[in-house]
């Protein structure tokens, strides 16, 4: 199950192709979704998620939790529009790319990616950008 949850005035308005496109790329990578939660919130809020969770008090695009066993996956992502619109803007993307980024990007982390070093952090673009170009030529 995949499930969002909207505390913003931000929605999508057709979540089937992100849900098929998450599933594909869980599938692809050999560990199915159990649970995943995608809980779209303000500055605030995703502010305060990062200093209790992360000691880092600052807004942030999204935050991953993972609650995954070896077999399948369970996880929350905490993401914040405001701060992926304005990486939309900063990358020259359009809001809606930028968004089912942000979204692969949790799902990557929990599929064992990291953007802890710039080796790590190019795999993890790569794997974005592969998986985003799929999405946009089967739903454009």
């Amino acid at each position: 199950m995949i499930h969002f949850t909207y505390n913003t005035d931000f929605l999508i308005e057709n979540e089937l192709p992100i849900i098929d496109l998450l599933e594909t790329v869980a599938f692809s990578k050999g560990k199915p979704i159990s649970k995943f939660f995608f809980h779209f919130v303000s500055e605030s809020k995703i502010q305060q998620v990062n200093k209790d969770h992360l000691t880092h008090d600052f807004v942030t695009d999204v935050i991953t939790f993972d609650y995954s066993d070896d077999k399948v996956i369970s996880a929350e992502a905490y993401i914040c529009p405001s701060e992926v619109f304005k990486n939309a803007k900063r990358y020259s993307q359009p809001i809606e790319n930028e968004v089912v980024r942000v979204i692969l990007h949790a799902l990557l982390h929990v599929l064992g990616y990291d953007d802890m070093t710039k080796k790590a952090s190019k795999e993890m673009r790569k794997q974005e950008d592969s998986f985003l170009a799929a999405f946009n030529k089967k739903h454009k």
